[in-house]
């Protein structure tokens, strides 16, 4: 059973069968911090994407996850990727990275790839989510979503506002996700 480990999915499952998709003939996902993958599926379900990819390193690895704590280990288990990759092996339009996001953002800073809709669940430091939010806003399209788990927990309006500098402007918030569209060039 493919499980997650927050909330706000129903809001997930919405903007991703929302996503205007009106002259694009290939849909790019993205999710950062997979786990054990709910959010995967649930983009994979209401998009459809023609190709989603998924980035964890797993491994159990410590780091500071929020901007007021210090470094610590998450159960995050080669066995929980194991299984990870039974449960979606029916999808096979899914890829998993299994790699830090700044690896990932490193080996693929020079592909022409273009991403239509990324949920932002991985690192929850301000400085962390930022990195990722811009490197993915240079490789977005009008149009594309960003979702940001637990986004409580870090500087989601410095973002936002770094963000709007790229066009994004918020669609609406939950409780514990919030979906951004980039609504202008």
């Amino acid at each position: 059973m493919i499980r997650g480990d927050s909330s706000d999915y129903d809001l997930l499952e919405k903007w991703a069968k929302e996503l205007p998709k009106e002259n694009k003939e290939y849909i790019l996902s993205c999710e950062i911090g997979v786990r054990e993958g709910l959010g995967s599926k649930i983009i994979l379900d209401n998009l459809q994407p023609n190709r989603h990819i998924g980035i964890d390193p797993y491994g159990n690895l410590k780091y500071q996850h929020y901007d007021h704590t210090g470094a610590y280990t998450c159960d995050y288990t080669e066995e929980m990727r194991t299984q990870l990759l039974k449960d979606m092996s029916d999808y096979k339009n899914f890829s998993l990275f299994h790699m830090k996001d700044t690896d990932y953002m490193n080996c693929f800073a020079t592909m022409p790839d273009v991403y239509d809709f990324v949920h932002f669940d991985g690192p929850h430091m301000t400085k962390d989510v930022m990195t990722e939010a811009v490197w993915f806003a240079n490789r977005c399209r009008l149009g594309s979503r960003f979702v940001f788990d637990d986004y409580t927990k870090y500087n989601m309006d410095l973002i936002s506002n770094v963000l709007a500098h790229y066009g994004f402007k918020v669609v609406q918030c939950g409780n514990n996700k919030i979906c951004l569209e980039k609504k202008t060039p």
